[in-house]
């Protein structure tokens, strides 16, 4: 193993792990400056490393054993400020074919900093199933998975730990093993963590890897240690004990289901949920009745997972660490399920099988529709009626699909490849954007409609949650955008002045996903309560950690933003891709307003048909992705405003960060 430099560097350990499966070999390399000063860490990071890896052949098979699979935290993970727990892992995406990543918590993470690494990049392919071993102090090393191959996502981590003892693991189930395309990775066992969109346990499975275990403790130095204390009881203290955060401590994302309310989709979204259906899921009843405590991430005086036990029924004895909002719609309503237990149930399966609840309920409910419709018929699905709101029949459908058995084979795959299977009379019921699907109703949440349209990897709510312009938060959006905007802004069913709105909380996300902070806390208090936290305080807590300059953190979530755009312009990916597929419901989709995809470009610096323009990737640097797009003509000449012409002065000065060159 190459022995690495040693670095001052504090909050980043500057150093990545090379693993090459298929020839057993594993190195160090520094963790260069370039990277850390232009992309921060983590979520930034691994973009560009993912680009810098695939620019010259963009259209690689996404299970090659050339995609690498690149884990990645940031410089406040591992330090002593709460709720900086997370990571993110990035590959080419089976499951859309372009850009894919996926962003998780728990506690792998602080590990894998305390055992002295920013980023780990996976390439090749084992010839049996192996484990990567990494323990703080001794060599990393590759060591036999054969036996807990087959394994659920549970039963993995619990033979790892009474194999090697204490330790983190992100390990994969059956569906990663079987490479379904939506496969996810499982971490953590004192509180799970899921990686569970884009289909990253889909390219972990066919690297033929079943689990990353880390073995470390200690401390992660920071620059300013008696500042970054001070920060950390600042926001521990309004965090745990003041009142913003009640509802994510009480319910955690379930919280959700009374905010969403009579909005969610039922049985493919055919129709709304109805007041007696809801009231089913009251909130209230799930903490009466089901809940069995909670459990926190690394430093987090939240704990927003929520624990659940069914003490009577069909289901009697069930309990589970794991439950959010996205189980209960996609699990729940989406599939005609109206009931806590049933959904537990569920849950718990998809999350032992290694399953993204969110496309796995998409794909069925599709399914569902066209047999309701008579597309597919008992002869299509091995003499199986798939009929709405019959718990059992969902999870035989779920283990079928974890092991790609006969008609779980056709629904293992993306929505524009299960149209090619069933045929085109299927299309008008599968729903996504860019081969992926979280879509939001079109005329009540329209920030959240563009968001997920403009997401790189594909339909999603969580690349650029712009919660700002959801929840009416008019003085917040004043705070980034100055006085002078349209009170429409913070209308959520107005499609005026979207697209500045989700830019905007893509770099926000973005730089919060490159630092390792959670979403849950800054968001939370800043809807609900004090402190707003935006540029300027997160720049705040990286000050304390890195001792660096934040002033270009705007800079640096802009210049990643272009990159994974960059990366998706190589392969195609225009305006046409931008827009959600399948039927309307006789809905006309307000993404064509004004306001919404053509300001959204505006602002983000691409052309009208959504291609980067040449003058926004000079403008943050990315001088050798003009290059490549421009060689393979993916590269607009369109004129674009300056960044600092989109915000106010103070603020490009101040908070948002200023130099782009």
């Amino acid at each position: 193993m190459k022995k690495h430099t040693s670095h001052k560097r504090y909050g980043w350990r500057g150093r990545i792990l090379k693993v090459d499966l298929s020839d057993a070999k594993i190195s160090e390399e520094d963790l260069p400056e370039e990277l850390t000063e232009n992309y921060t860490g983590g979520a930034g990071i691994n973009a560009r490393l993912l680009y810098n890896l695939l620019c010259d052949n963009p259209e690689i098979d996404p299970l090659a054993p050339e995609n690498p699979l690149i884990f990645g935290c940031g410089p406040v993970v591992g330090t002593s400020f709460p709720c900086a727990t997370r990571f993110t892992v990035t590959a080419k995406s089976p499951l859309t074919r372009i850009f894919g990543d996926s962003n998780a918590g728990g506690h792998f993470a602080v590990r894998m900093k305390q055992a002295g690494y920013d980023h780990i990049v996976i390439l090749g392919k084992a010839e049996k199933p192996v484990a990567l071993l990494i323990e703080k102090g001794k060599r990393p090393e590759l060591v036999d998975a054969a036996e807990f191959w087959g394994l659920d996502t549970y039963a993995a981590d619990e033979y790892i730990r009474d194999k090697y003892g204490s330790c983190e693991t992100a390990r994969i189930g059956p569906a990663g093993e079987h490479l379904v395309r939506y496969a996810n990775i499982f971490s953590g066992s004192k509180r799970v963590g899921a990686n569970g969109r884009a289909g990253m346990g889909c390219v972990m499975g066919s690297k033929n890897l079943k689990a990353v275990i880390v073995k470390a403790s200690g401390t992660v130095p920071v620059a300013d240690k008696k500042k970054l204390d001070t920060l950390a009881k600042k926001y521990g203290d309004i965090w745990g004990k003041g009142s913003s955060m009640y509802i994510q401590k009480e319910y955690g994302t379930l919280m959700l289901i009374a905010q969403i309310g009579l909005e969610a989709p039922t049985t493919n979204e055919q129709t709304r949920i109805t007041p007696e259906q809801l009231e089913h899921y009251d909130l209230e009843t799930f903490v009466s009745q089901y809940k069995n405590g909670k459990s926190a991430c690394h430093r987090c005086p939240v704990g927003c997972s929520q624990k659940w036990k069914v003490d009577e029924g069909p289901y009697k004895g069930e309990q589970g660490d794991k439950i959010e909002f996205g189980h209960y719609l996609h699990l729940g309503p989406l599939l005609g399920i109206y009931d806590y237990p049933s959904m537990f149930h569920l849950a718990d399966l998809s999350n032992k099988l290694g399953l993204d609840c969110c496309q796995f309920g998409w794909n069925l409910s599709m399914a569902m529709e066209c047999f309701q419709r008579g597309v597919l018929g008992t002869e299509d699905t091995e003499g199986i009626a798939l009929n709405w709101g019959e718990p059992e029949l969902v999870s035989r459908m779920m283990e079928k699909v974890a092991r790609r058995e006969g008609f779980g084979n056709v629904l293992a795959e993306s929505i524009p490849d299960m149209v090619k299977t069933i045929g085109s009379d299927s299309a008008p019921y599968g729903f996504h954007t860019k081969g992926m699907t979280f879509p939001y109703n079109r005329g009540a949440v329209m920030a959240m409609n563009l968001a997920s349209s403009v997401a790189t990897r594909g339909g999603d709510h969580m690349k650029g949650h712009p919660f700002s312009a959801l929840t009416g938060h008019k003085d917040m959006l004043e705070k980034i955008f100055g006085k002078n905007i349209p009170d429409e802004i913070a209308d959520s069913k107005s499609p005026l002045a979207k697209g500045r709105a989700v830019w905007w909380h893509e770099n926000y996300k973005m730089l919060m996903d490159s630092l390792g902070l959670c979403f849950i806390p800054l968001a939370g208090t800043t809807i609900f309560g004090e402190p707003l936290i935006l540029f300027e305080e997160m720049g705040e807590i990286y000050e304390a950690v890195t001792g660096m300059d934040p002033q270009k953190l705007f800079a640096s979530a802009e210049r990643a933003c272009q990159v994974e755009r960059g990366f998706n312009a190589l392969l195609g990916i225009d305006r046409k891709d931008d827009m959600r597929q399948g039927t309307s419901r006789g809905e006309q989709d307000p993404i064509s307003h004004p306001g919404m995809l053509d300001e959204y470009y505006h602002f983000r610096g691409c052309s009208g048909e959504g291609l980067p323009t040449h003058k926004r990737l000079q403008e943050v640097g990315l001088f050798n992705v003009i290059e490549d797009l421009g060689r393979n003509g993916k590269l607009s000449e369109t004129e674009c405003p300056a960044i600092e012409e989109l915000l106010p002065v103070e603020k490009v000065k101040g908070e948002q960060g200023s130099s782009f060159s």
